[in-house]
């Protein structure tokens, strides 16, 4: 029986002993050391958001400058970290790539960032974002007062609709690459009758908040073979056919009437339309073309 407990309670302790570890090595500090890894963030109003980050060599020992990036529609957090890795290596930058997870976050509190009959703006997806960051830099690994930001596909649609209804945001320069479709900077009636997310219609928005948002530094990135009108994730709703066939047509339409905003606003437009050659819908791609216009001078 004194056998029996002894090898019992040892082991008891070989369990915990391994158990300990386990548990903590899955939710270190952020950036903890260099390479890949994981964190998982407790955010105030969605709690545990898992998020995959990298840190180059050259920041392991201070602080850097972050890169946000959000996925697309496969909600696959690491590889959209690891399409960065290189960029982070030769500009100095850490990377944090959060997961909205599909069992948690549909469309509409993941692409549409919870806006739509959402009166509390706390509880807009988009602050996980503005939360992460302010972690980032209390635990001493954020450089600066501001991050750089990057989406594809419906991470695009995360970020073009963060940088309109949120341009408070203190994101330095965004990308917002082949989204597949938009939220047109006017209101409903414009819109053909779409409210959002297809326009601002029904949203805070305001001509005084528009003003704000185009001075910000927001680059919409097309790939020029991204026309596919069958494509199998392809937003095909009224209210996205309405803005075009294909994601190329879609954006190029976004940027019109972006221009037009401007103009009918009288305010200097900071964002800008880069066409991408030779390029579908293809994220590791696009993060390679994104990462000069997000991080170069």
């Amino acid at each position: 029986m004194t056998i029996a407990l002894r090898l019992g309670s040892v082991l008891f302790g070989f369990v915990v002993g391994i158990g300990l570890p386990a548990a903590m090595a899955q939710t270190p500090a952020p950036f903890a050391s260099p390479g890949r890894s994981a964190w998982t963030f407790d955010d105030p109003v969605w709690k545990a958001i898992d998020v995959a980050t990298y840190t180059p060599e050259a920041c392991a020992a201070r602080p850097c400058p972050l890169v946000i990036v959000i996925h697309g529609a496969g909600r696959n957090a690491a590889n959209s970290r690891d399409y960065w890795v290189e960029a982070a290596d030769r500009y100095g930058v850490l990377i944090a790539a959060p997961r909205f997870e599909k069992e948690r976050f549909s469309s509409r509190l993941f692409q549409q960032g919870n806006v739509r009959g959402e009166p509390d703006h706390s509880r807009w997806t988009f602050g996980v974002v503005e939360r992460l960051f302010d972690a980032a830099r209390a635990a001493g690994r954020a450089a600066g007062s501001s991050y750089r930001l990057f989406g594809h596909s419906a991470g695009g649609q995360f970020v073009h609709r963060m940088a309109l209804l949120m341009p408070e945001a203190r994101f330095s320069k965004a990308v917002v690459a082949n989204a597949g479709y938009y939220t047109r900077p006017v209101d409903a009636a414009a819109a053909g009758g779409f409210a959002y997310p297809y326009s601002l219609g029904g949203t805070p928005a305001t001509d005084t908040t528009l003003r704000v948002a185009l001075g910000k530094q927001v680059t919409v990135m097309l790939g020029d073979r991204d026309t596919d009108a069958a494509h199998r994730e392809l937003n095909r709703s009224p209210g996205a056919e309405d803005q075009g066939a294909t994601r190329f047509a879609r954006g190029q339409r976004f940027m019109a009437d972006i221009r037009a905003t401007a103009v009918r606003l009288g305010v200097p437009l900071q964002w800008r339309e880069v066409v991408v050659p030779g390029v579908a819908h293809q994220q590791k791609r696009m993060a390679q073309a994104a990462a000069p216009e997000l991080l170069g001078p």
